[in-house]
This record gives C-alpha cells, sequence and structure tokens, in this order.
C-alpha cells in the first residue's frame, strides 16, 4: 500500500493532537522554578505558557537575565516584569503575535548610527514557521538599489525572480520588480500597506515589460504592485511564505505586509538623495546585439539612462501626544533613444533623438495618538503616482504616458478594554493604470514629400488614445484579540474578526480614437459633397516616383465608451493559540465571500509547534492549510473594451468616411462561471539555536487546483457576438510545488578586532509542474509536443521562468563602529535551467506535432555590495554616504535566449551613490 505525503503528515499531527494531553501532563515545567535565566529564554517561555507567539532579535536580550515568572501571571504584567529595567518593551502586532521593541527616550534616532552592539540587520523568523520579517535597519543594511520591495526580498529562499524582468537591457526601469513565492504564480501575491491591499487586480498580468503590451491600442498595462512602495519610508517588511494566519485571505503565493514608520517623540527629520548613471555601468550584451544596441530606438534595450532619488521626512509629536511623520520621495529616470530604428537617421520633419522619462512620487503624511486608557488613533494617508513617457519607435508626434499608483487612506482606531482589544480599520484606495496621448489620432503614411520622416515603407504618426483604468475599494475591518486565559489544563489566545469591502473597476477610453492606414494613389482629395479631405488625404507627391498623392483607405475606430463591474467582498476568521505544556496548537478557519465573482470560499488553517526540550532552543513547526486566489477585472472587461471598435473600408478618395458602413468587432473571449483558484498545503520545518546561531528548516508541499486559464472554444457560437477564434477563462489550471529551503545565521555580532560581524546563509530547492504559465496564457498545454525525441504533453516542459531549482544566498553585515563604516555583502548562487528551442513540426497522426530540443542554460552567481560612512555632527546631527555596487566582478550571466534577439543577461556591474543628512 502506498501512502502519500499529506496522509503521512495528516496522520502524525492527529497522532500529536491525541497526545498532547499525556505530554502535557509529563513533560509541563515547573512554574515555581527559582533563580534566573537567560531573559530571551524566560520570555519565549512565558509566552509559550500563554499561548502567544513572540518574535524578537536574539541580540536585543543578549547577556541578560530574568527570574522566571509563575504560569498564572497576567500576560501584560509578566512582560512588564520580565522587561523591567532592559528598555524594552513587549508590543501585540496586528496578526495577534509579540515582538520587542526599545522603548523611546527622547527621540528615536533618524537613521541607524553605529546601531545597538548587538543587532546583526538580518531578517528575523517568524514562528511556526511563518516566514520572516526585515525591521528599518536590515532594509536599509542591504544594497537598495531601485528602494523597491522585490529587491528588499533577494535574501529570502523561498521567493523566485524572473530572469527577464530585470536585465542589462532595461537598466534605466524604475518600475517595482514581480517575484513568486513558493512556485505560485506572481500576480497570486498579496500585498498590504499598513494592513490595506495595494493590489492592482486590472489585469496584473499585463505588465509594461514587452514592447506588445506598452504598444497596444486596447489594453493599457497593469501591474500586481499598485503602488511602488519606496523601502526607505517602512518601519518593517513582513513576508509570510507558509502556515499564513487566518486573518489574511486572497493568496496562493504569500503575504508581504509593509509597515511605515511611526514618529518619534521629538522633532527631527532627514534628507537624502541617490543616483545611477549609465556612465559608470559596464554593460553587458550578447556580442551580435552591440550596434543595434547602442542605436536603440526601443525601450526594450536602454544604452543609456540617468536616474535620480530625492527624498525628505520631517517627524515629530506634539504636546497633545499627537504623533506626525511626513515623508516625500520623488524617482526620475531619463532614457535617451533613437526615435527610428534601424540606425537609420532623418534628415524630414521629424528629429531623430528623444528622450524616455519615468517618474514615480511618493507622499505620506502618517499620524498617532494614545491616551492612558487603552485607545490609540492611527491615520495613514498617501499619495504615489507613477508616470511612465513612452513613444511610438518610428512615429511622429506619437508621445504617450502610462499612469498607475493613486491615493490611499488609511484609518485605525484600537481599544484596549480589560482582556480585550477591538482592532478597527476604514480604509480606501483609488489605483489606476490609465493612458494619455497627445492626440486622438494615429496615420500610416506612405513616403512622401510632406511625410518625408518615415523608414521603410511607411511614414506613420499620432499615438494610441485616451484610456482609463480604476481599481477602487473602501473597506472595514474589525479584529478582536482576547488576552491568554486559562481553560482546564490548555491556556487559549483566541482572536476573530470579520470586514467587508467594496470594488469597482472601470475601463473608459474617453474620446473616440481613430487610425488610418493603407495608403493608395490618387490625384484628387475631393470629397462627393465637394469638401476637401484635409486629415486622410494628400496630394504631396509619393516619394516612390510616381507623382501622385494618397488617401488612406482603412480606418480603425475606437469608440468612446466605458464599463464598470462592482461588487462586494466579504470575510470573517477566526482562531485560536492554544498552549498545551511544550505544544503550542493554532487552529483557524477563514470565510471568504463576494458577490462579484458569485465565490464562497472556506479556508481551515492549521499549525502547530513543538518546544522539544521546553527551553525555546529546539522547535518543530507543521501546518497544513488551505489558501483561495484572487479573480480578476479583466474576466469581465475585456469583453466590453474589444466591442469598441469599428473596421470601415473605402474604395474612393471621394467617399467620406461617415458613408462608409463599418463592421463592430466581436469579442474574442466568452464569459463563464468561474470558481476562486485554491491551494492546499502542508509544511514540516525545524527552528534550532545554539549560542551564536540559528538554523531554521521547512518544507512547503501545495498542491494548487482550479486557477484559471484561456481556452479556445471549440463548440458553434454565435458570430455576431464572438470572434471565429474564440477563448474562455476556465479552471483548468493546476500545478504541483515542493520547495525545501534552509537558513542558517547569526543570533549575535561576533566580535573580532573593534568589527562587527553578521552573517546569513540561505539555500532552497524548488520543483514546480505547471500546465499554464498565466491566467492570459493561450498555448494549448495539453498539446502533444516532441521534446528531445520524445512525445510530451505541453505542460509537460521544464519551465522556463520564475523557477532555479536551487540557488544559495549569502548576505554579510561589517560594523566598524570607530571610524563609522559598514560594509554589507550578498552573494547569490543560482542553479542553471533548461530551456526549449523550437525546430521543425512532425505529423502524426495528421496533427502537426512541434518539435522542441533543450538548451541548458548555465549557473549564474553575483556579488553585490555596500559601503557607508557615518558622520556624527555636534547636536546629534549626522552626514553620512553610501556606495552601492551590483555585480560586482562584472560577471557574464545569461538568464535566458535561444537566438540574439531573446537573449537576456543580468545586469553588469553598476552603482548607486546616496548622500543623505540628518538631524
Amino acid at each position: 500500500m502506498t501512502l502519500s505525503p499529506r496522509l503521512i503528515v495528516a496522520s502524525a499531527l492527529s497522532l500529536a493532537l491525541l497526545a498532547t494531553p499525556l505530554f502535557a501532563h509529563a513533560q509541563a515545567p515547573d512554574s515555581t522554578t527559582q533563580g534566573t535565566v537567560p531573559l530571551g529564554r524566560a520570555l519565549s517561555s512565558f509566552a509559550s505558557q500563554h499561548g502567544v507567539a513572540l518574535a524578537f532579535d536574539p541580540a536585543l536580550t543578549a547577556g541578560r537575565s530574568a527570574a522566571a515568572l509563575a504560569a498564572d501571571t497576567p500576560l501584560d504584567a509578566g512582560f512588564a516584569t520580565l522587561l523591567a529595567g532592559t528598555g524594552l518593551r513587549a508590543t501585540r502586532r496586528a496578526d495577534g503575535s509579540y515582538t520587542l521593541e526599545r522603548i523611546a527616550q527622547g527621540r528615536m534616532p533618524a537613521l541607524r548610527v553605529g546601531g545597538d552592539a548587538g543587532s546583526t540587520f538580518l531578517p528575523a523568523q517568524l514562528p511556526f514557521g511563518q516566514g520572516m520579517r526585515l525591521d528599518q535597519d536590515a532594509l536599509q543594511a542591504q544594497v537598495k538599489g531601485n528602494g523597491d520591495i522585490a529587491t528588499a526580498l533577494r535574501s529570502n529562499p523561498a521567493v523566485q525572480f524572473s530572469d527577464t524582468s530585470r536585465s542589462s537591457r532595461t537598466m534605466g526601469e524604475i518600475r517595482p520588480d514581480d517575484f513568486s513565492i513558493n512556485g505560485a504564480p506572481y500576480y497570486q501575491n498579496l500585498f498590504l500597506l499598513d494592513g490595506a491591499s495595494i493590489n492592482n487586480d486590472l489585469d496584473p498580468t499585463n505588465t509594461a515589460q514587452t514592447i506588445a503590451n506598452v504598444n497596444a491600442a486596447v489594453d493599457v498595462p497593469s501591474s500586481a504592485q499598485g503602488i511602488a512602495v519606496d523601502v526607505d519610508l517602512l518601519e518593517s517588511l513582513t513576508v509570510y511564505d507558509a502556515n499564513v494566519p487566518a486573518s489574511y485571505g486572497g493568496f496562493t503565493g504569500g503575504v508581504i505586509d509593509a509597515q511605515r514608520r511611526k514618529a518619534g517623540d521629538t522633532l527631527h527629520g532627514k534628507v537624502w538623495l541617490r543616483m545611477a548613471r549609465s556612465a559608470w555601468d559596464q554593460v553587458i550584451t550578447n556580442p551580435t546585439q552591440a550596434e543595434s544596441y547602442e542605436e536603440s530606438a526601443t525601450f526594450a534595450y536602454q544604452p543609456a539612462y540617468d536616474k535620480l532619488r530625492l527624498g525628505a521626512r520631517l517627524e515629530g509629536r506634539t504636546r497633545g501626544g499627537i504623533g506626525v511623520i511626513g515623508t516625500l520621495s520623488h524617482t526620475r529616470s531619463e532614457i535617451p533613444l533613437r526615435a527610428y530604428g534601424g540606425g537609420q537617421s532623418t534628415t524630414g520633419n521629424d528629429v531623430n533623438q528623444r528622450t524616455q522619462v519615468r517618474e514615480n512620487t511618493a507622499a505620506t503624511v502618517a499620524l498617532d495618538w494614545s491616551n492612558d486608557d487603552g485607545l490609540e488613533l492611527t491615520a495613514g494617508l498617501s499619495y504615489a503616482p507613477t508616470d511612465d513617457r513612452y513613444f511610438i519607435m518610428n512615429t511622429k508626434d506619437s508621445w504617450f504616458d502610462l499612469r498607475s499608483g493613486g491615493p490611499s487612506v488609511n484609518l485605525g482606531a484600537n481599544w484596549q478594554q480589560g482582556a480585550w482589544t477591538f482592532r478597527n480599520r476604514l480604509n480606501y484606495s483609488d489605483l489606476e493604470s490609465s493612458r494619455r496621448s497627445i492626440g486622438d489620432t494615429m496615420k500610416n503614411w506612405r513616403p512622401s514629400e510632406e511625410y518625408d520622416w518615415g523608414t521603410g515603407n511607411t511614414s506613420s504618426e499620432g499615438s494610441w488614445g485616451n484610456v482609463d483604468q480604476h481599481d477602487r475599494r473602501i473597506g472595514y475591518r474589525l479584529g478582536i484579540d482576547r488576552d491568554a486565559f486559562l481553560l482546564g489544563g490548555t491556556e487559549h489566545t483566541v482572536q476573530f474578526g470579520l470586514g467587508i469591502q467594496r470594488r469597482d473597476a472601470d475601463y473608459e477610453r474617453l474620446n473616440d480614437h481613430y487610425i488610418y492606414q493603407s495608403g493608395v494613389a490618387t490625384r484628387s482629395c475631393t470629397l462627393a459633397d465637394g469638401s476637401i479631405d484635409t486629415v486622410s488625404c494628400s496630394l504631396s507627391p509619393l516619394l516612390s516616383g510616381t507623382g501622385t498623392g494618397q488617401y488612406l483607405s482603412q480606418l480603425q475606430l475606437y469608440h468612446a465608451g466605458a464599463f464598470k463591474v462592482s461588487g462586494t467582498e466579504y470575510e470573517a476568521w477566526a482562531q485560536d493559540t492554544i498552549e498545551i505544556g511544550r505544544w503550542t496548537l493554532r487552529p483557524g478557519l477563514r470565510l471568504d465571500h463576494n458577490d462579484l465573482f458569485g465565490q464562497t470560499d472556506l479556508s481551515p488553517r492549521l499549525a502547530l509547534s513543538w518546544d522539544v526540550f521546553g527551553t525555546a532552543d529546539t522547535r518543530i513547526d507543521a501546518g497544513i492549510n488551505r489558501y483561495y486566489g484572487r479573480s480578476f477585472f479583466s474576466y469581465l472587461l475585456r469583453d466590453g473594451r474589444e466591442r469598441l471598435r469599428e473596421a470601415k473600408t473605402r474604395s474612393s478618395s471621394s467617399i467620406a468616411w461617415d458613408d462608409v458602413t463599418g463592421t463592430i468587432n466581436v469579442a474574442s473571449n466568452r464569459l463563464r462561471d468561474l470558481d476562486s483558484p485554491y491551494t492546499d498545503e502542508w509544511t514540516l520545518g525545524i527552528d534550532q539555536r545554539f549560542e551564536h546561531l540559528q538554523v531554521h528548516a521547512k518544507y512547503v508541499d501545495r498542491r494548487t487546483s482550479r486557477d484559471v486559464l484561456r481556452r479556445k472554444v471549440t463548440d458553434p457560437l454565435d458570430s455576431t457576438l464572438y470572434n471565429r477564434n474564440t477563448y474562455e477563462y476556465t479552471n483548468d489550471g493546476r500545478s504541483d510545488s515542493q520547495t525545501w529551503t534552509l537558513s542558517m545565521g547569526s543570533r549575535r555580532p561576533l566580535d573580532v578586532w573593534g568589527m562587527r560581524n553578521s552573517w546569513q546563509l540561505s539555500a532552497d530547492y524548488t520543483d514546480v509542474a505547471r500546465n499554464y504559465n498565466s491566467y492570459e496564457d493561450l498555448l494549448e498545454m495539453d498539446q502533444l509536443v516532441r521534446y528531445e525525441g520524445q512525445l510530451m504533453y505541453r505542460h509537460q516542459l521544464p519551465a522556463t521562468d520564475y523557477l532555479r531549482p536551487w540557488s544559495v544566498r549569502l548576505s554579510t553585515v561589517t560594523e566598524l563602529p570607530v571610524l563609522g563604516l559598514s560594509w554589507n555583502n550578498f552573494f547569490r548562487l543560482r542553479a542553471g535551467f533548461e530551456g526549449t528551442v523550437s525546430g521543425a513540426a512532425e505529423i502524426i497522426d495528421g496533427q502537426s506535432v512541434p518539435t522542441l530540443t533543450r538548451k541548458v542554460f548555465p549557473r549564474t552567481w553575483t556579488w553585490d555590495t555596500n559601503v557607508e560612512y557615518r558622520l556624527a555632527l555636534p547636536r546629534e546631527q549626522e552626514a553620512y554616504a553610501r556606495v552601492e555596487v551590483m555585480n560586482v566582478l562584472n560577471r557574464s550571466n545569461q538568464t535566458s535566449g535561444t537566438t540574439a534577439g531573446n537573449t537576456y543577461y543580468e545586469p553588469g556591474r553598476s552603482f548607486w551613490v546616496e548622500l543623505g543628512y540628518a538631524f
């Protein structure tokens, strides 16, 4: 008889639960133990006795001790007793767990000046093997690059990146990178800012990474991260990649919870400037691409760029106790390109040099106030627009702007009354993915004396028109926490909550947009009514030598119109952290319903932790969970936007367009009922602490069902409504992934010759099988192909993106406080992977079968480093300078590509320089 791994783990957990009373009775620690123990151990033991998850940097408690407390000591009083005189306090997080933080005394440091002698400035592991947390010092210690969330997560072994999104080709871009967690699609991560979602669910797979997506008349690119979060604004960044608490829903990948800074007690601030330039870089390209790269007329190849980021922050607290912190940052990247491709220049009516621009602004204001009666009020307001300016290659007057981001408001009211804490949160956001063009027409002329700027057989002018897309939401959440209480021989910490959210999404073409094309020779532009066609006809002699003018015979008319979908989402959750001796059990249940797609989902969650020896040094974690993913508005909006197009053709220059009967476009996508995709997960891990070392190993098994993809419709359709090549979204997607991760690192810095040294080493092995790439995948994944001589289905081919089979990552932090210097390094070794090369098709049983051969890409490794010098000034002021170097050794790391045109390399040696001042 064969037993599945899932059945084995489920049985093991069941036996563990049945055995719990025996373990509790036989191994419960004596609460009357006399003497002192290390403070960290005392805190962990006390938290475990109360069924509370406690995570903190071990360096905070290093060298300190405390007396053990009686088990019946109230939770808050016990923490206060253990931490008396340490300058630390226990703080409850939004998910009910606790952490330690230093008590503000006089003022909070504006930035890290030498730091605490026991701090490692490295990510900290979360309880139950849930993931890791980076505090402000950890975020600032590493190479920041563009300052986006993805760069901050490179050391996380559960995170994988695309091999094409950030390459040597496109170093001028500033958009946040996409990433996958535990093999899930990148668009199924949940991004939170101060507890509120900042996902843009309009159409997150239609990114601005490809020319086809950017240069599209109908679809406007979107992004999974609706707001480009600047890590310089954050107090912490928490990543949940397994055993995720029941309070989180709407993902099958992971949860990224970003928390903005709160104000200190006294007035202080900071200003900074960051800069990166292509002139400082070593560019790595395919030798056969060198000429086209240098003469690039498209953002797909960016031979030059200049990036500048400016930031300022001011914070303080009024006499009435209101904390105020305001931050403003602005990033601008200029990318000079040729206007015309193929190295061609024009001496006619258009210039041959243009500069594309990327701009991102983030303005935030955060307020907080609390009294002595348990009431805390918070407010966060932010406006984070992104404006990217593009032009169409080989086209005059073709500028257009892609706009994203937008405003968000977050209001909170927390009230602690006795053993109960009530957490209220009201949030609003309006995230857009819109486009603005300089005109409402596009014309494709044949070259003539008047239209003489073209290349080849076309002189084009104009752009794609004005389109607005918005993802608006307003929501309310209530979370209720109960302090730990005894029930029989167990201790419970109960949390539950509910929420409601209104969602509105729209697509609107603001005005009629005209695309004229197909020039035909003519000697007259006079219409039948005697008027002159000055829009789509010209008598300027053609350069082809005919001596005649031309009229444009075809028109694609995109009508103004708007489509909107709305719905309400409901959520409720409950979980109980149960402490029984050395065992901590956290069962949870989550209910989600949305009336937009008519989906109701029930997600059971179960996490288990066993403190093997009762010292908190050896913990075994396990869990069985279900996560439901999100559905996207593009499923519903696609049909409407496709039907806005009307095609017209005229056979003579004398025919007015109003007299031509057009053909309204029919949709190429058919709607059907969709269920929510879901992932079943089981996980097993171990946390081991030694005196100076912490080791964490984890295995995560995930099976995803009912994921969404597009399939070609084969049954007869109404030709008046649908195109003959029609597709529909289905729940036929499925995937399996297994992820093994290992991380080990310093619990406290090692002092050597006055230098404080910390390190963290992580490794992963990931195996993913998936029958789709994204929900917009048009490939027939069940199609037979011949691969390396063997027949198989396309979904059995090796993955080609967001998946390296294994990687090893090492982070080091070295501080020399006497000189005000810090030196941080990040090393990454990634396995190669298998790609495919297409060959001639074969005919098998009357069907054409594609032939594919294997291409093995080499492993890659890079070394990134940053050096920072801090100069202390009088009156608690400070100036600093920072240099970041990516790919220090300028290694040539190919990441994909089978031909010159689709070959990608990791960026070569490149630099960021940062200067700052704080008071």
